[in-house]
């Protein structure tokens, strides 16, 4: 599975099977603070890396999280 797969999987864990695109807002998706946290953490562990919440608390779109995940795995 490679890193934009893992990411939908652990985001579709949180919304269920709402229909998303890369620029789909995540407070539009009703994911509040804890939950970004719980994604993030799930995150991590799937794919082996750790975020600094400097990082973290920047992630507004799905775009953002995907790019997130992609700098830390190359």
């Amino acid at each position: 599975m490679d890193n934009r797969e893992v990411t939908l999987k652990v985001l579709k864990n949180k919304i269920g099977n709402k229909e998303v695109a890369d620029d789909t807002r995540l407070d539009a998706l009703g994911l509040d603070s804890l939950d970004l946290v719980e994604m993030i953490l799930e995150l991590e562990e799937e794919v082996g890396v750790e975020f600094k919440s400097e990082e973290i608390s920047k992630l507004v779109t799905i775009s953002d999280v995907f790019h997130l995940v992609d700098s830390k795995t190359k």
